[in-house]
């Protein structure tokens, strides 16, 4: 069918399909009786639409904007019956390989291609855009890897944008734009054209400004409620495994392409070379990751989502979801400040039950029911593509709700009470705690694993929290706990493990 002359598209009610999921995640725990809390829906695309999503968004009216890393951009209204969505072809262009979206009204919106920062607006309100106006362009030297994230507004009148480096196993050409450095062409992942690696800030009167540097392919960034900034990155060179970022100005996260892009850095000597440079030195340089993903657990973040919903979307208010590209889960992080420095804990949400692989960007709802998960191929990943949605359906969630760091352990607090006689021996909450090693490998194992059980543990009066203590508490370990025999109501956890990543010791 031709976009272009027919702007709405009715899809059959045979492309719908229903999932559930009661919350658990593990199958011996199939056998609860009680109510799913979230189910998976699948919304079709159109015929001849390549949906591999790249940005999600809500206009003030309600609709649905979703843009496509090769279709342009489509808006819809959403109703209960995803196979009844009516279609607008809103951008007829092809953008080029767009990967971040920020919708500012039915009318306009900021689009991120790999070459630019683009405003595409629909000036005679007849819903088809009209004007693609470059804002800020990217330096570029060929390779397919240089892709984008964002942009995310700043709170201001400016916005944020992730670049990723470019892959030794893509070519550069040979007119590049922007400078080029052969220095910084050497190594696996590379950024041989200015801030490659970097994440930058746009604004209107200043222009494109470098922000923060030494990222290796940040797929996702976000600004929390409280103005943070938070960047996903990917396992592999100088990567052990993958990490989110609390991401501050002018400050180095490890990847060290990037770096002969800082003045400050090459400013002794030009032609200064960080892969020659001694690993304790960048080390010693680089900001660490706040949380550590277990790899296998996470095999490729992505968007990172605020759940700013005020409990619409289950008991999990104010916490962070990760999208991740290369496995069928959705992550939940719970963040907390320890002695001025950010770090936490990641547990599953949703895993597997109809949800895909290839999960790249998420929307909440303007109801705050619903989150919308838009998935894009990426071969090396196994990935899938296209579009679902998770609807919080108002069922009884059984999970853990926050854990915070002690002087002595660790607080676990459940979205429900536990029930007395489970949960009352330390092999109950098994632990192992160990480190991932900064290196040049791509990638790298779990180093120092071993058991540390609680020593001690002790339940709340209204069993909703357990204290556990441990005989010695680290910096610079993940402590990964793994909860067994957990019921309440005689309904099973929802998820038994949760992994903090321990930077900082509680003062």
């Amino acid at each position: 069918m031709n976009l272009r002359l027919s702007r709405f598209l009715t899809i059959s009610s045979a492309g719908a399909v229903l999932f559930s999921l009661s919350a658990v995640a593990n199958a011996d725990h199939a056998h609860s009786a009680a109510p799913a809390p979230y189910s998976v829906q699948e919304i079709p695309m159109p015929k001849g639409i390549a949906p591999e999503i790249g940005g999600l968004g809500f206009t003030p009216s309600g609709k649905l904007v979703v843009l496509t890393r090769r279709s342009g951009i489509l808006t819809a209204r959403p109703v209960a019956d995803p196979a009844q969505m009516q279609w607008t072809r809103f951008s007829e262009q092809s953008l080029h390989n767009a990967n971040g979206l920020f919708v500012i009204s039915d009318r306009e919106m900021l689009v991120s291609q790999m070459p630019e920062l683009t405003r595409v607006l629909d000036n005679d309100g007849d819903g088809v855009a009209d004007e693609y106006r470059t804002e800020a362009s990217f330096n570029l030297s060929g390779a397919y890897h240089e892709v984008t994230a964002g942009p995310v507004p700043d709170g201001a009148d400016g916005f944020f944008i992730a670049l990723n480096t470019a892959s030794f196993s893509g070519f550069t050409f040979e007119h590049t734009r922007g400078v080029y450095s052969e220095v910084s062409r050497r190594g696996r992942n590379f950024a041989s054209v200015e801030h490659r690696g970097w994440v930058m800030h746009w604004d209107p009167k200043t222009g494109l400004t470098p922000w923060a540097k030494g990222f290796r392919s940040p797929n996702g960034i976000q600004r929390g409620p409280d103005g943070s900034l938070w960047v996903t990155d990917n396992q592999g060179d100088f990567r052990s495994t993958n990490p989110l970022y609390h991401v501050q100005k002018d400050r180095f996260y490890g990847h060290p392409s990037s770096l002969v892009w800082d003045p400050e850095y090459v400013k002794a000597d030009p032609k200064r070379d960080p892969l020659k440079q001694p690993m304790e030195e960048l080390d010693a340089m680089r900001t660490p990751a706040a949380v550590l993903f277990p790899y296998g657990f996470s095999r490729s973040p992505a968007e990172p989502l605020f759940d700013l919903t005020g409990g619409k979307f289950g008991p999990f208010s104010g916490q962070m979801l990760v999208a991740d590209a290369a496995a069928p889960r959705i992550i939940r992080v719970m963040l907390e400040a320890v002695d001025g420095v950010m770090q936490g804990a990641c547990v599953d949400f949703y895993s597997n039950n109809g949800l895909r692989n290839g999960s790249n960007r998420l929307a909440f709802s303007p109801a705050g029911t619903e989150l919308y998960v838009g998935q894009t191929m990426r071969e090396w990943a196994g990935a899938m593509e296209g579009l679902q949605r998770i609807k919080f359906d108002g069922g009884r969630v059984f999970d853990v709700l926050s854990m915070h760091l002690t002087k002595d352990g660790f607080d676990l607090e459940f979205t429900q009470s536990v029930d007395r006689g489970v949960g009352e021996k330390p092999e109950d909450f098994d632990t192992e705690t160990y480190w991932y090693d900064y290196s040049s490998s791509y990638g790298g194992p779990e180093t120092a694993a071993k058991l540390v059980r609680p020593s001690s543990l002790s339940w709340s009066a209204d069993r909703r929290k357990v204290h556990l203590v441990y005989q010695q508490m680290q910096p610079q370990r993940v402590m990964r706990v793994t909860m067994s025999g957990l019921t309440s109501e005689k309904q099973p956890l929802g998820h038994s493990m949760v992994a903090y990543t321990l930077n900082r010791l509680a003062p």
